[in-house]
């Protein structure tokens, strides 16, 4: 429930999950329009965030079905990536969530609040690692968890 009161997203729903294994290249082509470039765009199961903000973030004066709704895979992986589950780089978003943007009228039955929890947990628990040196994750609902947790035993 604080995920879904502080991000305001849902926590009841279909689980955020998809097969990794894909012709990225074929789905990128059917749901972003463009395969974008290896190396320059794409980093193993990634796609880098900087590419799709130059390359998918204007649509023309009149677009088509198609067209809206290329725009808005692009526009939530961008959100997915820069604000709910970054990953430690912070500039690239998993391929796997192309799959789950597949059809956008499924999107809101996922629990996309569960899924940024189990990700804020699998990176602090990576975290722990004496090596490790950044943690991906949703920073403000880590911050407000910090912070509430704070005024909790302030006031004891």
């Amino acid at each position: 429930e604080d995920v879904a009161l502080q991000l305001g997203i849902m926590v009841d729903g279909r689980s955020v999950t998809a097969e990794t294994y894909y012709d990225w290249e074929e789905m990128c082509e059917q749901y972003l329009g463009v395969v974008p470039p290896n190396g320059e765009a794409i980093v193993g199961y990634a796609i880098k965030l900087k590419w799709l903000q130059d390359n998918m973030s204007w649509l023309p004066a009149e677009p088509t079905q198609q067209q809206l709704e290329t725009y808005c895979r692009a526009y939530i992986l961008r959100l997915i990536g820069r604000v709910l589950m970054l990953d430690k780089t912070g500039n690239q978003v998993h391929f796997m969530y192309l799959s789950v943007l597949a059809h956008l009228e499924r999107v809101k039955h996922y629990s996309w609040g569960y899924a940024c929890l189990a990700t804020l947990y699998r990176e602090m628990c990576r975290a722990t690692n004496p090596d490790t040196k950044t943690m991906g994750d949703c920073v403000s609902l880590l911050q407000l968890g910090m912070v509430l947790h704070t005024l909790h035993y302030s006031k004891s």
